[in-house]
């Protein structure tokens, strides 16, 4: 139940493209929130590519939190083809309907201080055959945090989001840069320094990162989760999330 007083607050986490970072930000932000004293609940209305005997995306948010909520709450739907949400449904002749996200949400959200949301792929990518994960954003009415590729390709891609959610009048905390590869050659350090430079100039809200490359996530997810938490770029992170949340009241 809740039981911090000053936070009450839901925070949406989407990213420019899919495979960029955005289950661990969410898990170390999580984390970070959970060791400032805030019972902090976390959901991924819809997953795709789940396996049985592998660890999921929602299972490894669970984790981070600490949570005990049920699997089908955290994450209403789960679907075994790793390919976009409404296709992934059709394939198993079933149906992604907004009202059950939403009633697994609003549930969640009295449970927690602050609920964070980790969507699926992009904004605009389909769910159900007449909306996206931005209609989505737009009906939960919550702030979004959004992940990027720091290195060739990130302007264009945080850009176009940006704009995206911009044209909803949704409110954008950050822009958080990920490294999904590892920036070894001295041209891929030059793209990433051109990619967050120009970024910090265009974007119009905070640009946090590039957080490092970790490899091997899949064997070592929740050591990833802990370095990541007590790195520099995540506490400010979290500060803004507080910051925003106290806002909001």
């Amino acid at each position: 139940m809740k039981g911090h007083k000053y936070i009450t607050a839901e925070m949406f986490i989407t990213g420019t493209d899919t495979a960029v970072g955005k289950t661990l930000v969410t898990a170390a932000l999580a984390q970070s929130l959970k060791e400032r004293g805030l019972d902090v609940g976390v959901m991924k209305p819809v997953e795709t590519g789940v396996v049985k005997g592998r660890p999921s995306d929602a299972d490894r948010l669970k984790r981070a939190a600490h949570v005990l909520d049920s699997l089908e709450l955290v994450r209403p739907y789960a679907f075994r083809l790793p390919i976009a949400p409404l296709d992934a449904a059709r394939t198993e002749r079933r149906t992604i309907k907004l009202h059950t996200i939403m009633r697994a949400y609003r549930e969640l959200q009295a449970q927690h201080d602050l609920l964070l949301v980790e969507g699926v792929g992009g904004v605009h990518v389909p769910i159900t055959p007449r909306a996206d994960v931005l209609d989505l954003i737009e009906t939960m009415k919550v702030p979004v945090l959004v992940v990027g590729r720091s290195g060739l390709g990130g302007v264009n891609h945080a850009l176009l989001t940006l704009n995206a959610l911009r044209e909803r009048k949704v409110t954008i905390l950050a822009l958080v840069l990920n490294r999904t590869t590892p920036a070894k050659a001295a041209m891929a350090q030059r793209q990433e320094r051109s990619t967050a430079s120009l970024l910090r100039e265009a974007a119009g809200v905070p640009v946090i990162g590039p957080l490092p490359y970790l490899s091997g996530l899949d064997a070592r997810f929740e050591r990833a989760v802990e370095k990541l938490a007590a790195r520099s770029e995540m506490k400010k992170l979290t500060k803004l999330v507080l910051a925003s949340a106290r806002g909001s009241r």
